[in-house]
């Protein structure tokens, strides 16, 4: 049997080792091998977007001076006399919308935000004409009756922009929820939204046919919760979770129309109807919500006029980091518009994944600390 040391073996591994890996190239027409992996994925990328920009993307509208003019003619905002109603209003105004009709169901609340907005028209120099009109989205005949006489007046041309505001909010565990309280919800955030656009939509679609010089938007105020279901939140998310589902079918059906709809899904806003929520929200539903951060209506306001304004208007319209992500993340089948947008759901779709299972992690955290914190108080 041959004497081989233990020495002369490790000499003789390194020197194969050494002769295999000269066999690996280390170049590659000139480029180091993670310079050519970075080419190839760049090219990959570069592909990716002319693609989407060329053919999968909704191509981009025209958007003049005068296109911009037209479909800022006549503003109708549901919601409008509080809120993140009141402040869309108020980016229509800064926008030159030439008229605004706002709705909702308190009839002197809307006529001290007619006056507010009366005076911010004539303080900033504009020259839009605000109107009012009191009634429930949540009747049928009410809303139809509404729309007929606004659209029909011959004084103030036919809608060009709808904002579905109008909506409300409460929150409590599922058993501690009255049965009433599901059917409410749903009655103001679906419903209304679907008698209101149902009741307009017709007069908006008669606007100059399909004429691209004259574009229509239509805008649906859905929620966080609306995309996450949240602790305390059983009856809300859904009635916010169905305005996803009727938003991306009326899109399919009024795109040919040149109608954009869209969907914005803000996160906690400090708004008249936030406070009143606080008074009797679950801790555990509180302190989810509050890693969302808070917003002012007017910076929510702000993103949804401006979206609407765009050439190519997004179906999503989303606020912040964690409003990124989870647009992102509960994309689905939905339209995008937005080349980052796309590419980040082509190939980052699971790190963002990954990272929501820690908020997931810190939410379940959340709701056994507060559990365990009641139950040491009841046993005291």
């Amino acid at each position: 049997m041959p004497n081989i040391s233990l020495k002369n073996l490790l000499a003789r591994t390194a020197v194969e080792e050494s002769v295999s890996m000269e066999c690996v190239p280390k170049t590659f027409a000139g480029l180091p091998l993670y310079g050519l992996i970075l080419v190839v994925i760049g090219v990959i990328i570069l592909l990716t977007v002319l693609i989407l920009e060329l053919v999968l993307l909704p191509k981009r509208r025209k958007l003049s001076k005068e296109i911009k003019k037209n479909l800022l003619t006549h503003a109708v905002v549901t919601g409008g006399s509080s809120g993140i109603g009141l402040a869309v209003a108020k980016e229509l105004v800064k926008n030159d919308c030439k008229y605004i009709t706002l709705i909702a169901r308190n009839e002197s609340k809307l006529n001290k935000a007619k006056e507010e907005l009366d005076a911010y028209v004539t303080t900033n120099d504009k020259k839009s004409i605000i109107q009012v009109y009191s009634v429930d989205v949540g009747v049928v005949d009410k809303v139809t009756k509404a729309a007929e006489d606004i659209c029909t007046s011959s004084d103030v041309p036919c809608p060009t922009m709808l904002f579905n505001v109008a909506g409300t909010s409460s929150s409590a565990a599922f058993v501690s929820t009255d049965f009433q309280e599901f059917e409410r919800l749903m009655n103001i955030n679906y419903l209304g939204t679907a008698y209101v656009t149902r009741a307009f939509l017709p007069y908006m679609m008669k606007k100059e046919g399909t004429d691209e010089n004259h574009p229509r938007s239509i805008m649906f105020t859905s929620s966080q919760a609306g995309q996450l279901g949240v602790f305390g939140y059983t009856a809300y998310s859904a009635s916010k979770y169905a305005l996803k589902g009727f938003a991306e079918a009326l899109q399919m059906e009024v795109g040919r129309e040149n109608i954009t709809v869209q969907l914005s899904f803000p996160p906690d806003t400090d708004t008249p109807g936030f406070e009143e929520e606080n008074k009797d929200k679950p801790e555990e539903t509180r302190l989810i919500s509050e890693t969302s951060g808070l917003f002012s209506a007017e910076q929510v306001a702000s993103k949804m006029v401006k979206s609407a304004l765009q050439k190519r208007p997004p179906f999503n319209v989303y606020f912040g980091l964690e409003g990124w992500m989870l647009a992102n993340l509960t994309a689905g089948m939905s339209p995008v518009h937005s080349i980052l947008d796309a590419i980040v759901q082509i190939f980052f779709k699971g790190l963002l994944r990954f990272i929501s299972l820690f908020y997931l992690f810190d939410f379940r955290n959340i709701v056994h600390k507060v559990g365990k914190k009641r139950r040491a108080e009841k046993s005291e």
